[in-house]
């Protein structure tokens, strides 16, 4: 998992629309302004929101983009789904598909490993929550505790 500007650029703005959520709307070029981000990506990353079902845009005088449901609704896994479509890719998901082959199938130690960890991040994000980035609160991780069964495979 990789966090590029995109996905950076992408959660600085949903915040930003988060701060702004049940009143008026703002433009791509406002929120340029605001997040210090070039024009042209805002349009691209507001593209992938909106797709994504994050943002709506409201056009005429007055338009522009507003959060398509309240901030305490949206979780910053949310923001990356909409930008990657996943979190983090299933290292070995290539295999079982057949796409390449894995002589280690079967014997592998270390798929648990990736697929552990996989769980613990999309869970983390997922429990973080706009209306917490808007208010500087996001929760602790807290240490997991795997059952050795899991990581045995």
């Amino acid at each position: 998992m990789k966090i590029t500007s995109s996905i950076e650029y992408a959660t600085r703005l949903i915040v930003a629309l988060g701060k702004f959520y049940g009143g008026k709307s703002l433009a791509s070029k406002k929120l340029a302004e605001i997040e210090n981000i070039p024009a042209d990506f805002v349009d691209q990353i507001l593209m992938h929101l909106r797709r994504a079902g994050l943002v709506e845009s409201r056009r005429g005088a007055g338009g522009g983009y507003v959060l398509s449901r309240p901030p305490s609704e949206i979780k910053l896994g949310d923001v990356l789904r909409g930008m990657n479509g996943r979190i983090l890719d299933d290292v070995c998901e290539k295999y079982q598909s057949g796409e390449r082959e894995c002589r280690r199938q079967g014997s592998c130690k270390i798929s648990p490993v990736w697929r552990n960890l996989g769980n613990l991040i999309e869970n983390y994000l997922d429990s973080v929550t706009i209306e917490q980035l808007i208010g500087e609160k996001p929760p602790c991780v807290q240490s997991a505790q795997l059952p050795t069964a899991e990581m045995a495979g």
